[in-house]
């Protein structure tokens, strides 16, 4: 069977690392420096983001697995992106975030659960079955 994307249980512990920690937190801080400088810039950023929540779901057979995943980078990209504004050292940002800037983690955790969430309930398709198979 042919993948479109590489399945968690077959990735090595380094590319488990770099999908589910680094890419995230490298994102995040990519737009979080954009936040300060571009808001239309920052948007495709967050667009782009999206995608990959989706996909990162799509990479698990479980869905526990995928919404835990889907809390970590939710919660890693939204604390980078406000790192990313910090070190940016711009005073306003180009898109209103919420007072106090934390809150922005809500705004980054809860669709992350849910597309990972969709991720995973695509994950058959992918594969060319009918419905996702929860594996525990």
């Amino acid at each position: 069977m042919s993948n479109l994307l590489p399945q968690w249980e077959e990735m090595s512990p380094a590319r488990r690392v770099f999908d589910a920690l680094l890419l995230p937190a490298a994102f995040g801080l990519l737009c979080g420096l954009a936040l300060g400088v571009s808001g239309p810039l920052y948007l495709v950023g967050v667009i782009i983001a999206l995608l990959g929540g989706i996909a990162g779901g799509a990479q698990y057979a479980s869905r526990r697995d995928a919404l835990i995943r889907g809390l970590v980078a939710g919660t890693i990209f939204g604390l980078f992106i406000l790192l990313g504004f910090e070190l940016g050292g711009e005073d306003e940002a180009k898109v209103d975030l919420p007072d106090p800037h934390i809150l922005l983690l809500v705004l980054t955790i809860v669709p992350s659960l849910f597309l990972h969430w969709l991720g995973w309930g695509l994950r058959p398709r992918l594969h060319g079955d009918s419905r996702p198979a929860d594996v525990p």
